[in-house]
């Protein structure tokens, strides 16, 4: 019969060692041994822990890093009556559970109530916000998702937000109001055709993409001093982005890089140059664009146009490829390049 390893006396750096060869799944698992094993997991720090997680909610419930899914959330119909074995320690006693490989599975009366527990138990192990995907079919679960975000963390680096359906205006406004995104925001909702955000709409992103933006007006678009900005299915004008333009060339919008915007009605770029000093590009000038994804862009001919204040460049697509996309790239690009 072999001898139980005692894990928890070894000291401090062979523990250390030995936590941060668990990766995130084994600290997980080895939290939920006792409550004993909670409390150390907790107050450890390591290359286990140096993780960055995501909570997703589509199709399936999951907590994820950067590599893999760690911890799903399953109805429990689908395993009802079957001999399973409970989780022990805490506030998951009780719950039933499978291992997958490594993926912890585990079975909720309500999968949704079930990610909510995953995400709060995750924020505490691994003592950090966590990045939210809320993508799910019903009206109801995005809300309570949604809600709990804005109740368990004061602002959020990572947010997608998709609602296939109908958006009702007051969802969105919740949304907008509420959640407060530092980092990164992707937004698919569709809102009623008139509809105009409750407050006025302040973006201080890194990276910002509404997939329907058709509600996205003029006064909008010069409150998006984001770094990224890709918009699509706008409704957006011509004499919309040439407001725009003067306006960043009299410093708003000072922190943007690429601008993308996919429009209804060409781009009459008569309209948009109007009033702007500019220096035409021929086609037989091509430039390389290194984007904030690292996806590299050959720019053919094109207008650059210059902001006095301090003589940065920034080149608008001509329009030459595609004439529904208004294209704004500001140098030096993400890898340093100059025009």
């Amino acid at each position: 019969m072999s001898t139980p390893f005692r894990l928890f006396s070894l000291p401090f750096v062979p523990l250390k060692q030995v936590l941060d060869n668990f990766g995130p799944q084994g600290i997980i698992i080895l939290s939920l041994c006792s409550q004993k094993s909670k409390s150390i997991t907790i107050s450890s720090r390591g290359l286990s822990k140096n993780v960055q997680l995501l909570l997703m909610h589509s199709d399936t419930a999951y907590l994820a890093d950067e590599n893999t899914t760690i911890w799903e959330a399953r109805d429990i119909q689908a395993v009802r009556g079957s001999p399973l074995p409970t989780l022990s320690s805490g506030q998951f006693r009780g719950v039933q559970y499978k291992m997958d490989e490594e993926l912890l599975v585990t079975f909720w009366e309500d999968e949704l109530s079930g990610l909510i527990e995953i995400g709060s138990y995750a924020r505490e192990i691994f003592n950090q916000d966590i990045y939210v995907s809320i993508q799910g079919k019903h009206a109801d679960d995005r809300r309570r998702l949604t809600k709990w975000t804005v109740a368990t963390q004061k602002s959020i680096e990572y947010l997608e937000y998709y609602d296939h359906g109908k958006t009702l205006d007051e969802d969105l406004n919740y949304m907008l109001e509420n959640v407060k995104c530092t980092g990164y925001l992707e937004l698919y909702a569709r809102p009623s055709e008139n509809y105009r955000p409750a407050k006025p709409l302040v973006f201080n992103l890194d990276e910002l993409k509404i997939i329907d933006s058709f509600w996205i007006k003029q006064e909008d678009l010069l409150a998006m001093n984001c770094m990224s900005v890709i918009l699509r299915y706008s409704k957006l004008t011509s004499q919309d982005f040439n407001v725009f333009l003067k306006h960043w060339m009299t410093g708003g919008c000072s922190e943007l890089e690429n601008l993308c915007v996919f429009v209804d009605e060409p781009i009459d770029f008569e309209v948009v140059l109007h009033g702007v000093e500019f220096t035409e590009k021929g086609e037989d000038v091509e430039r390389i664009y290194v984007d904030e994804e690292e996806s590299h862009y050959t720019i053919r001919g094109g207008f650059d146009i210059k902001r006095p204040e301090d003589n940065i460049t920034a080149t608008i697509r001509d329009g030459s490829e595609d004439r529904r996309r208004f294209w704004m790239s500001v140098w030096p690009d993400y890898a340093g390049n100059s025009y």
